[in-house]
């Protein structure tokens, strides 16, 4: 018995030693390695996993200014019992990285249109506009052309948006009221005002567009630990070289483009709030660092069509804590069945 005990014991060392090794030598080869391979084959499994198990299909359409390409994810085989779902995401990431956890669940109830805005992902303008209303032009000057809005009476479209992605949404709902049915707002700073903003901002060392747009680990690092109330401990396993090629796939292609972006919003004089007449949806994590859970409930007396709901011990990133819930919610929203 005793001799088994001491293998035993020589055995979980040799593999402890063999696993620490390892690690270390895929820390070196992969940490003065300055191709992100890592992440480029995860982007391209996403795609797979997109394609193969959420019967989602990739096209990219030229807009009429001749300067604009907007990429969007499209449901292969699109039904007609089922409403049309278009899903706008925040910073973080591409389209694919921010919805990862949700497609599979929403692909069985909607048409999905998912879009990368301009500067994220695949999109691009030659255009230099930065602002939210170039983001919204550009979005339905894509669903126009996928021939998602024709007619007079609109698309019958249904939107969900996530913080960046909410004000984009907000913006085509209130130009464009006839293209959209319902709305859902997760986690966005809408109708914020300017000294809203500096507070918000101040509460994050200032300039928060170097954390939305991260230039090392540190930086994504804060990024995630700001937006996510749970399941942060998944950081500390993550060395330093992934996140450089995360870095390095998602943000240096178009960083001053995003940065230019981010400060736009920021710094840009908001006109009185205005209201939209949609039926609206808004979602909220109570734990919420990024736009505190009181700006959703401001929201929501702003918009007399509204209704709340609230997430308990959840973050600004709800879509990565509390996919299934949200999904759910989404579902029930925009089907109307409880």
């Amino acid at each position: 018995m005793a001799s088994m005990k001491l293998l035993l014991h020589l055995l979980h060392r040799y593999i402890s030693i063999a696993i620490t090794l390892f690690k270390r030598f895929i820390w070196c080869v992969f940490d003065n390695f300055d191709y992100p391979i890592l992440i480029k084959l995860a982007d391209s499994f996403l795609s797979l996993y997109f394609l193969i198990l959420c019967d989602l299909r990739p096209i990219t359409v030229d807009l009429n200014d001749g300067e604009t390409t907007v990429h969007f994810w499209i449901s292969g085989h699109r039904k007609t019992t089922r409403p049309n779902l278009v899903m706008l995401h925040g910073y973080g990431g591409n389209s694919k990285w921010q919805f990862i956890h949700q497609v599979s669940d929403l692909s069985k109830s909607f048409n999905l249109i998912i879009p990368d805005l301009v500067f994220f992902g695949k999109s691009y303008s030659n255009n230099t506009d930065r602002t939210v209303d170039f983001q919204a032009r550009s979005i339905v000057g894509g669903l126009k052309k996928l021939g998602c809005c024709d007619g007079d009476d609109g698309g019958g479209l249904s939107v969900y948006s996530i913080s960046y992605g909410g004000f984009v949404a907000y913006r085509i709902a209130k130009i464009w009221p006839e293209m959209i049915d319902k709305l859902v707002i997760v986690s966005s700073g809408v109708g914020f005002t300017q000294q809203q903003k500096m507070t918000e901002m101040k509460k994050h060392g200032g300039d928060v567009s170097e954390i939305l747009v991260p230039r090392i680990p540190r930086d994504l690092r804060l990024l995630v630990s700001v937006s996510m109330n749970t399941g942060l401990s998944f950081l500390d396993w993550i060395p330093d070289f992934i996140l450089s090629q995360f870095i390095a796939v998602m943000c240096e292609t178009n960083r001053q483009e995003l940065l230019d972006l981010a400060k736009n919003l920021q710094e840009r004089e908001e006109s009185e709030f205005f209201a939209i007449s949609q039926k609206t949806l808004i979602v909220w994590g109570d734990k919420d660092n990024v736009f505190p859970l009181e700006h959703g409930h401001r929201l929501q007396r702003h918009l007399p069509n509204s209704s709340l709901e609230i997430l308990k011990e959840i973050g600004h990133g709800v879509n990565i804590e509390a996919p299934t819930t949200l999904n759910n919610l989404i579902i029930s929203f925009v089907l109307g069945v409880p």
